[in-house]
């Protein structure tokens, strides 16, 4: 253990070139003591790695050491596709794995190399979460993971409807979308997507999963998304839309009508836009309130109509109508 950390903060001095005391610390989550007794022992084997002292001091490494202790583990190595995406990578279980190989990919890189790299690491930063929103809850991914990465076939409890059921499946990879996290897999031989925040349990079983030599997962996700925004479209409703409520609006209707919203508009515009099922469009519309006005089909601006009334009803009015007030007794 001590041996692994030693080497983690000796490569972070090699990759940084300085590091104060307490960001080697929180980084090896040790204390500073710790790290100070790392340091020496360093050092004592003939390490060149001394203290600085004063406002910017720490630890550094002199005249250009370089260690070769570089070599990446079979476990960092598959942790490698997460670079860039820490988020995930914790969320799979590999968050140290992860640093551990990005240290190691550093440290090897000399000159303009690594100088270009870190200039791309300052200029680019990709965040798979979408604004106002926390990941799901997917406290089953590391087991499906494991399942895909060692094509094992799992039994797995899946809600969906709020009606939970059981399913065997061969896990065929797992897919970040927009922030969720998604399974494709084989049942009875066809390609089926599973959310997996809906995943309430997951059983490994002795089998070896089927997969097909000719499987590709980003290939058969794009089939999976294509499916699902070409379902079919239940109603087209006609709104006159205040430029505020377009970007919300679009984000709301299927893929396949999103290019008909002007986001960039500056008045109100009347747009038709479809939706999949007429019960959705009453309730999202429902959600704007008076920046959208419902045109078209008459069902759902009749429907829109009726439960805003309901909705009126709970609410009379707290104002008291003067001419009904009459002299103080």
């Amino acid at each position: 253990m001590r041996a692994s950390r030693m080497m983690t903060l000796l490569l972070h001095l090699q990759v940084r070139g300085r590091a104060t005391g307490q960001e080697l610390a929180d980084l090896l989550e040790v204390s500073e003591r710790t790290v100070q007794r790392d340091v020496e022992a360093l050092a004592a084997a003939g390490v060149p790695v001394r203290s600085v002292r004063g406002p910017a001091g720490g630890y550094r490494l002199d005249g250009g050491y370089r260690t070769r202790l570089t070599g990446m583990g079979l476990d960092e190595a598959g942790a490698l596709a997460f670079l860039g995406l820490a988020g995930p990578a914790e969320q799979l279980g590999l968050g140290e794995l992860l640093e551990g190989a990005r240290i190691k990919v550093w440290a090897s890189l000399t000159g303009e190399a690594r100088q270009r790299a870190g200039r791309t690491a300052e200029r680019f930063h990709l965040d798979p979460v979408r604004f106002y929103s926390t990941p799901e809850p997917v406290p089953c991914l590391a087991q499906l993971a494991e399942a895909a990465f060692f094509d094992r076939r799992v039994r797995l409890e899946y809600v969906r409807g709020g009606k939970a059921s059981t399913r065997v499946v061969d896990p065929m990879g797992l897919v970040l979308a927009a922030g969720d996290w998604y399974l494709l897999a084989l049942r009875d031989g066809v390609r089926r997507t599973y959310r997996v925040s809906r995943v309430r349990e997951v059983e490994l079983l002795a089998d070896a999963a089927h997969r097909p030599a000719d499987f590709d997962l980003a290939e058969a996700w794009a089939a999976a998304r294509a499916e699902l925004e070409d379902e079919h479209v239940a109603v087209e409703v006609t709104v006159r839309a205040t430029p505020q409520a377009l970007p919300r609006l679009r984000r709301m209707i299927p893929v396949r009508g999103q290019h008909r919203v002007p986001v960039a508009a500056t008045e109100p515009v009347e747009v038709t836009v479809p939706f999949d099922e007429e019960w959705w469009a009453v309730e999202g519309l429902l959600s704007f309130g008076s920046a959208i006005e419902v045109l078209a089909p008459p069902s759902v601006r009749d429907r829109v109509a009726a439960e805003i009334h309901a909705a009126a009803a709970h609410y009379p009015s707290s104002e008291t109508n003067p001419a009904q007030v009459g002299p103080a007794a």
